[in-house]
């Protein structure tokens, strides 16, 4: 891969990774939830997602889960059902008065917060289509070799990874108003009802 190349693939993967969306709002609720340090669990988990399905694409499943609608409507069900479960546990869940707040069903537990992020990276289908229209545009039968493909992952996981944090780090920085009670539960509140807009939204999507 030539530089141009390279910074080409490194902007459009930054640009479609920054964006708002269920995993970067997972990150700031547990950045204002469990602090930056647990969420690096969640991180490693949506990493780990992410990476699963840049190999699905790599490898060429990535192209028959596109074309097969079953596969695809139900990783989407499953998205759509976890992003609404989610979102209903915040808007729903009790409120605690010493300003100690978890994320619904994690309790602060690691690998809890590493499923969470794995699931809310996998659950959505879109992912896939994303990385079979984007791969193919800097590989190719011809031009595989290990040190491309390192340079596509280990790109990937450092774009993912970090955008994933700088999330996170916003979310802790909400940490002092988070000990108060009406923010938090506005916080709770505006946060569910977007995981549950999203997951609403993510059902009425097509390939």
């Amino acid at each position: 891969m030539t530089f141009n190349a390279f910074m080409v693939y490194f902007v459009i993967l930054f640009a479609a990774t920054i964006t708002p969306g269920p995993s970067m709002l997972l990150a700031m609720s547990h950045g204002v939830n469990h602090g930056l340090a647990k969420t690096m669990y969640s991180g490693l988990g949506n990493l780990t997602g992410n990476l699963l399905m840049a190999l699905v694409s790599i490898i060429g499943l990535g192209a028959v889960l596109a074309a097969s609608g079953v596969i695809f409507t139900i990783i989407k069900w499953i998205g759509v059902i976890y992003l609404i479960a989610i979102g209903a546990m915040l808007i729903f869940k009790p409120d605690r008065e010493d300003g100690k707040a978890r994320f619904p069903g994690s309790n602060g537990r690691k690998h809890r917060l590493f499923i969470n992020g794995f699931i809310i990276a996998l659950g959505n289908p879109k992912g896939i289509l994303f990385f079979t229209a984007l791969f193919p545009q800097f590989i190719n039968g011809k031009s595989i070799t290990p040190g491309l493909l390192a340079t596509i992952f280990i790109t990937l996981a450092i774009v993912a990874f970090c955008c994933y944090m700088l999330y996170a780090l916003f979310g802790t920085r909400l940490n002092k108003l988070f000990l108060l009670v009406s923010f938090r539960k506005l916080f709770n509140r505006i946060t569910g009802s977007i995981f549950v807009f999203t997951g609403v939204a993510l059902s009425y999507t097509r390939k």
